[in-house]
């Protein structure tokens, strides 16, 4: 059978499938993911892969912006711009190994101490953000607003605190 004797491809129909389930950046991107598979004569797994792809990555990238968002972290504070040069008492491996967030996981509890401008608040925000990548919930309090909220529901019993959403 010869190229001009194959059925015609039904794009419109497939985007609106995409769309249907839900994978609007797979439809959104199919033209032109579709024109570049069929230039690099691409086999057609490698095409639906590369939707695949795309779809994840952007779900992800708009999870970790949300995240953020509902964080309260301050912003441009993370681990790539903490200077650690500047900084030499601060062991970049323990960083590092905080990053992972294991101690997240582990339900432990971490502790910066050191004199003012060394960097605490810069590296429990880039922190922060890892934990909001990997996938956990954060929220930032700078300790004069934590305590106004912790007086504003001191009468509130704690069994319906643990239910108040905000």
């Amino acid at each position: 059978m010869s190229a001009a004797a194959s059925p015609p491809l039904r794009i419109d129909r497939l985007r609106g499938q995409l769309e249907g389930l839900g994978l609007s950046h797979a439809a959104t991107a199919l033209e032109e993911t579709l024109g570049e598979a069929v230039r690099a004569n691409r086999a057609g797994h490698e095409l639906l892969q590369s939707l695949i792809d795309l779809e994840c990555s952007r779900r992800d990238a708009r999870r970790v912006s949300t995240g953020l968002k509902l964080s309260n972290l301050p912003p441009d504070m993370t681990l790539g711009s903490f200077d650690f040069g500047f900084q030499p008492g601060v062991d970049r491996g323990q960083v590092e190994t905080l990053a992972t967030c294991a101690f997240v996981r582990e339900r432990s509890n971490v502790l910066l101490q050191g004199p003012p401008g060394v960097g605490k608040t810069h590296l429990a925000v880039a922190l922060g953000v890892k934990a909001v990548e990997q996938g956990f919930g954060v929220a930032f309090y700078r300790l004069e607003d934590l305590l106004h909220e912790m007086r504003k529901h001191a009468d509130i019993p704690p069994a319906r605190l643990r239910r108040k959403k905000h």
